[in-house]
């Protein structure tokens, strides 16, 4: 449970890798020392090939042309990659020998239309081979980069040198241009998606047009943007994902709020019934069983008063009910059936914020773990609990832990954190989800709840034992079962034969490390079960059947 902070936003400053401003505009100024690919060509003299030696900036005057043309073709124009003034169709130079045609006339035969697409082998065209071992050529990416090439046709006024390896955009082979070329692409990336964003909210997206193009079902909008014009419903989510299991239980998640004389907060609940029976946690509710009130938001927004029904300290359960029919229950798992590894979604409302959707894997099962609630006494409040790295925070107490199907495989209860800090008054604030989440097992929580719908408390099977942890770790990190050193007179284990000194390794086929182990794996039976208890005595392993009994 969690009250609301206050979000702020901060505004990204910084310089990039050449120590401007992340926020200036690459122009095509000659100040500046580099130039981005996208600017236009220069249309006066260079400064980067000014100076004695520098080849010949742009087209000869008329009448300059060399008998034969310039071997290998038009003179290089600046050094920043800009396209030579006069190129072919297809974004070539002409032959050697060859002229380029005056002007207004085509090179090409009378009828013959110029090519559509890139031409292999010109500066937009994909490569003859690939240039990298088991690459397309096509990519514009060499080993080790991250940055991708831009696509081929090229905004207009684009360079044209041909780039590197990898086709128009690739690692620049190109000695007359300095500077970190990949980084300023990175740059440009960075400042389009800025102006796109700025544009988006500024003037909205542009109307659609009717003009639609060969690939079927796109429209493009009066700002130049492709959208899909097929206005299609949302797909059906498919069977094992996570957005399956989202739409499954979403419905059945409600928000719960309490009020009480000395707090107020926020945590989850899941509908369990049909007719308005909500399962959630007890240290959720705890304030209101004294004195305080509860709401509850169902996902269509409604609010409803809620009562409390009944609770069970001991396992940090509790059912609420609300005054309505007709409403959308979940459907509990199996989570004897969970796997290490297997994906599984929390849904709740952590922070406040209402269905909110994270999904993760089953970390481990079987974890003992203590309710952590002040106010519970019991000394056998442990929780056999699932361990799951889905992201779990303050709020989500009491929501649901589903399996792929949508089905109830847990109760999101508690977290581990790495400790609280000191708020600007002097509150102690926890830290978040750390990615060590837990849930209460459902198919205990389910035999939980049916307890407390039907006689509004709950009751829970014992050994009859007090124990004390055996441990040579002086970690703590391991342990080597729990010892007894105190027997209930007449209990399960006293009539079984067990005496003081000891030590629990196992019951049935579930290892006990510690006490808290203990209690877990007992509390995961009926109570009139019968269990192996497997023991040591005088360094010699026994085992002994125990009939459990309820604890008084």
């Amino acid at each position: 449970m969690t009250t609301r902070p206050t979000f702020d936003t901060t505004a990204v400053s910084g310089s990039d890798a050449d120590g401007r401003p992340i926020g200036a505009r690459e122009g095509s100024d000659a100040a500046s020392g580099f130039r981005s690919p996208w600017a236009p060509p220069l249309t006066g003299s260079s400064p980067e090939t000014a100076g004695p030696g520098a080849a010949p900036f742009g087209p000869p005057p008329a009448g300059q042309i060399p008998p034969g043309g310039f071997p290998g073709g038009l003179p290089a124009g600046p050094a920043t990659g800009a396209l030579p003034v006069s190129v072919s169709p297809g974004g070539e130079n002409p032959p050697p020998g060859q002229n380029p045609p005056p002007p207004g006339q085509s090179p090409l035969p009378p009828g013959q239309n110029p090519p559509t697409g890139p031409r292999p082998g010109s500066p937009w065209g994909p490569p003859p081979s690939a240039p990298w071992p088991g690459g397309s050529g096509g990519s514009g990416q060499g080993p080790g980069q991250s940055w991708t090439a831009p696509g081929y046709p090229p905004p207009a006024g684009a360079f044209g040198t041909g780039g590197g390896p990898g086709g128009p955009g690739g690692p620049s082979t190109d000695s007359a241009r300095p500077g970190p070329a990949r980084g300023r692409r990175r740059l440009v990336a960075a400042a389009v998606a800025l102006a796109l964003v700025s544009g988006g909210i500024g003037g909205g997206v542009g109307a659609l047009v009717a003009s639609q193009d060969d690939s079927g079902g796109v429209t493009s909008t009066d700002a130049g943007l492709n959208r899909d014009a097929n206005g299609a419903p949302v797909a059906p989510a498919a069977n094992g994902t996570v957005s399956k299991a989202a739409q499954v239980i979403l419905p059945s998640v409600v928000t719960i709020s309490e009020v009480s004389r000395t707090e107020a907060g926020t945590g989850s609940g899941v509908i369990i019934r049909q007719d308005g029976y909500i399962l959630t946690n007890n240290h959720v509710v705890s304030g209101a069983s004294n004195g305080g009130s509860l709401t509850v938001t169902l996902q269509s927004g409604e609010r409803l008063d809620a009562t409390v029904w009944g609770t069970d300290p001991s396992s940090d359960l509790a059912v609420i009910k609300i005054d309505k029919t007709g409403l959308p229950a979940a459907t509990f798992g199996d989570s004897d059936a969970l796997q290490i590894g297997e994906l599984v979604v929390a849904v709740g409302s952590p922070l406040g914020l209402n269905g909110t959707v994270t999904s993760g894997i089953v970390s481990a099962v079987h974890r003992p773990v203590r309710t952590g609630d002040s106010t519970v006494q019991d000394q056998n409040a442990v929780l056999d609990a699932i361990q799951t790295d889905t992201a779990i925070n303050p709020g989500n107490s009491g929501g649901p832990l589903v399996n792929s199907d949508g089905q109830i495989v847990g109760i999101n209860s508690a977290i581990a954190t790495v400790g609280g800090s000191s708020g600007p008054f002097g509150q102690e604030q926890q830290s978040g989800n750390i990615g060590v989440g837990f849930a209460i097992a459902s198919n205990y929580a389910q035999k939980i709840a049916e307890q407390l719908i039907t006689s509004r408390r709950a009751a829970h099977p014992y050994l009859g034992v007090s124990a004390a942890d055996v441990s040579s770790d002086p970690t703590g990190a391991s342990g080597e079962g729990a010892k007894i050193v105190k027997l209930v007179g007449g209990g399960p284990a006293e009539q079984a034969g067990l005496v003081v000194g000891d030590v629990i390794t196992k019951v049935d086929d579930r290892v006990v490390a510690d006490t808290d182990a203990l209690i877990a794996a007992v509390r995961a039976h009926d109570i009139g079960a019968t269990v192996a208890v497997t023991y040591t005595r005088d360094g010699q392993t026994q085992t002994a059947q125990v009939k459990l009994a309820q604890q008084p």
